[in-house]
């Protein structure tokens, strides 16, 4: 991922205090879709908690699996996953998406709590998820600790449309 996308996602992740809030668009079962901003800065994206997750009981915070339209900046479906949790550095976690019965893997690299995909390779994770219907996100801990989180993708592809259509604009 270029250190440009690397920063706008970081934007996305860390919205100042005094901004605005995103607006919320819909809900599409386990998937919703919100808009940020305007003009130059409008961020349109989608996003989703895990279902569950193993090992049980550990100590994080929240974690979401996150997919992003920067049109002013000309990116589209840009993934973001927050762990809530320290990644091991250099760790290559991996979506494992479940598409009938058979399963696509995607890698991602890592930066303090969150991962991309590798080599901006988004469109093959997107449309696999629109496909699928769970997906198990897993990465190890800077502890060393391996976590699954398993992802419901059950309203992906409309919610997923809903932020493709707000911004159009």
């Amino acid at each position: 991922m270029s250190a440009r996308a690397l920063i706008v996602l970081s934007m996305l992740v860390a919205l100042p205090a005094t901004a605005q809030e995103p607006k919320r668009l819909s809900a599409h079962h386990d998937w919703v879709a919100y808009v940020y901003g305007s003009g130059k800065e409008k961020i349109c994206y989608i996003a989703s908690s895990p279902k569950s997750h193993k090992p049980k009981g550990i100590n994080r915070d929240p974690a979401y699996f996150q997919v992003a339209h920067f049109p002013g900046r000309s990116l589209k479906g840009e993934i973001h996953v927050e762990v809530g949790y320290p990644l091991k550095p250099n760790s290559r976690p991996r979506a494992r998406v479940t598409v009938k019965k058979k399963t696509q893997d995607f890698r991602f690299f890592v930066k303090d709590s969150s991962a991309w995909v590798v080599d901006q390779k988004n469109a093959p994770v997107v449309e696999a998820m629109k496909a699928g219907s769970t997906m198990i996100f897993t990465a190890t801990s800077a502890r060393g600790t391996v976590v699954s989180d398993s992802y419901s993708l059950k309203g992906f592809t409309a919610a997923y449309k809903a932020i493709t259509r707000a911004c159009r604009s």
